[in-house]
C-alpha cells in the first residue's frame, strides 16, 4: 500500500512539474506579428581550419513589429555588434557596425544592397515537398542549387505564420515570401547554418528599429573595409 501511494505521489509530482514547465515556457507557436526569434549559428568550418571561428557570434536575433525588423549579432563579449534594420513602410534600410570604439552606419532604401552576409552569385531555388517542425512552426521548404550544379546544396525552411512583408531583404533569399527558420549563408566567406531555437511573443520597443546615437554615416565599402581588417 505504501509503495502504491509512493508511486502515485511521484506520478502526480511529475505531472505538476511538466505543467509548470509548459506554463513557464517562453516559446511561442502561432501567428506572430510582434516578437523575437532566436537563432543558433553553426559554422561549417572546423576551428582548426579557421581559428577565428571560436571568436565569432553563435546567436542571432530577429525582432519584428509593425512590419519593421532588426536582425542582430554580437560577439567578442559585446565588443563586436552588427545589425540590419528594415522599416518597410518608410522605404528605409540600414546596417550598423560597432567594433570597440568605432561606430558606423550604412543607410539605403529597401531595394538597396544588403550587408553582412555574402550573396550567392549562382543560386537557384526549387520548391520542395519537405516539411519540418522548427521552434514549434510547421515549415515549408526550398531546395537550393549552387554554381549550376544538379545536386541539392542544402534545403531552407520557412513559415508564413510569422507576419513580415519582404522578410528576406537582408539575406540572399529575397524571392522566398516567408520568414526563414532554418537556412544557410556565408558570413564574411565563412559558411554558417542558422536554425531557430525559440520564438518569443513579446512587446518590442520602437527604439529597436532606430540606429543608436553616435554612429557615423559611411558607405557600405567602408564598413566592409573595417570588417576585412578584423578578419
Amino acid at each position: 500500500m505504501l509503495i502504491k501511494m509512493f508511486e502515485l505521489n511521484r506520478l502526480v509530482f511529475y505531472v505538476v512539474l511538466l505543467l509548470f514547465a509548459a506554463c513557464n515556457s517562453s516559446t511561442f507557436s502561432g501567428t506572430l506579428d510582434e516578437g523575437t526569434i532566436e537563432y543558433d549559428m553553426i559554422y561549417l568550418q572546423d576551428e582548426k581550419e579557421n581559428p577565428l571561428i571560436s571568436l565569432l557570434p553563435t546567436t542571432m536575433t530577429l525582432k519584428i513589429k509593425n512590419n519593421n525588423s532588426i536582425q542582430k549579432i554580437e560577439g567578442w563579449m559585446g565588443v563586436f555588434q552588427m545589425a540590419g534594420i528594415a522599416r518597410r513602410d518608410e522605404n528605409y534600410k540600414a546596417a550598423y557596425l560597432k567594433i570597440m570604439g568605432e561606430k558606423y552606419v550604412f543607410e539605403t532604401t529597401m531595394d538597396g544592397p544588403a550587408f553582412g552576409f555574402d550573396e550567392y552569385k549562382k543560386m537557384k531555388l526549387v520548391p520542395s515537398d519537405s516539411v519540418k517542425i522548427i521552434a514549434g512552426y510547421k515549415c515549408k521548404a526550398y531546395d537550393v542549387f549552387l554554381d549550376d550544379s544538379a545536386a541539392v546544396a542544402f534545403t531552407v525552411f520557412y513559415t508564413n505564420e510569422i507576419k513580415l512583408d519582404n522578410p528576406n531583404c537582408n539575406n540572399p533569399y529575397q524571392q522566398i515570401d516567408g520568414v526563414l527558420l532554418e537556412y544557410q549563408m556565408k558570413f564574411q566567406k565563412i559558411p554558417v547554418h542558422l536554425i531557430a531555437r525559440k520564438v518569443i511573443k513579446e512587446d518590442i520597443s520602437d527604439d529597436e528599429f532606430v540606429v543608436p546615437d553616435g554612429y557615423q554615416k559611411v558607405s557600405k565599402e567602408k564598413i566592409q573595409e573595417v570588417i576585412n581588417n578584423l578578419m
